[in-house]
């Protein structure tokens, strides 16, 4: 009977080891996710699948972490879609375990939608991920819809798809930035300025609007002074991550100045594009058309 008990008590004591390893494991790979350090991550969550295949956390964490290495530009084609093959049977497992994670069906939604088909793409995969977005939230997934339809060029439906937007969801004036893009493309300027200057009265930080405003200017030729004015104030930002960088926005500055016959000025906005990017064609073209 002793004998028995010590060895329960072996056990448990093993159990409760391997619980605090398992632990400690996974602080360690949220840190490393959290500092975008995801090959380590994944290493770290590979090993705690393998202890545990049906735990939906470690599912999720290193389906993300894949995701993420995948949207890596330097990785290359091949291995970009070697990291989609494991983050798509991870967030899958995901939404199979909780079909209510709304972010792993928008990830699986943008993952088949983009790509080529010979990269795995599939866009009737996407848009059934979408419906099912559209059923758990559909103002995400109205949204998502907009994006779709403005990158096929289906300008007219995305157009009716804003209004309708509008009309849902009347307080959320970021819409109008993407309504403005789909009037940008669709060359009708006039709409894209009415567009970003609704976002602008609401949001006067609204930084991407006033960059937008001031390439429209360029395209059109039109409201020049008011373009030149919001890339200045543009220019006094820190852009987030996914925001037109500020070699950017010197560049279109430069292009403004050059329009307006102002030389001088652009050939100046031109080299402080190429001081923050030297490695940008299109800035010393620019530079190189004025001399």
């Amino acid at each position: 009977m002793r004998e028995k008990l010590i060895v329960v008590i072996i056990i448990g004591l093993l159990m409760i080891l391997t619980n605090l390893q398992s632990q400690n494991s996974l602080e360690k790979a949220k840190e490393l996710m959290e500092n975008n350090e995801n090959e380590q991550a994944v290493q770290i969550l590979e090993e705690l699948v393998k202890e545990d295949s049906e735990n939906l956390q470690y599912n999720r964490m290193i389906g993300i972490s894949y995701f993420k290495l995948s949207q890596n530009p330097e990785v290359g084609m091949l291995k970009s879609m070697k990291y989609f093959k494991k983050y798509k049977k991870f967030l899958n497992k995901v939404i199979e375990m909780d079909p209510t994670d709304i972010e792993c069906f928008d990830i699986m939604a943008h993952s088949y939608f983009y790509p080529p088909k010979i990269a795995g793409g599939n866009k009737k995969k996407a848009r059934e991920y979408l419906a099912q977005i559209i059923e758990l939230a559909p103002k995400t997934g109205l949204k998502i819809e907009i994006e779709f339809l403005e990158f096929e060029h289906e300008y007219k439906q995305a157009i009716e798809k804003c209004e309708e937007y509008i009309t849902l969801y009347p307080d959320d004036y970021e819409i109008y930035h993407q309504l403005g893009m789909i009037y940008q493309q669709k060359e009708d300027f006039q709409k894209a300025f009415e567009a970003f200057e609704t976002v602008i009265a609401e949001d006067s930080t609204a930084f991407n609007s006033l960059y937008q405003i001031g390439r429209t200017a360029i395209f059109s030729g039109e409201n020049l002074e008011r373009g030149k004015e919001c890339l200045k104030r543009y220019l006094q930002n820190d852009p987030e991550e996914d925001s037109p960088s500020l070699d950017a926005a010197h560049w279109r500055l430069g292009m403004i100045y050059e329009k307006q016959g102002k030389i001088d000025l652009a050939k100046a906005e031109y080299e402080e594009a190429i001081k923050l990017d030297p490695k940008d064609k299109n800035y010393k073209k620019a530079l190189k058309k004025l001399k």
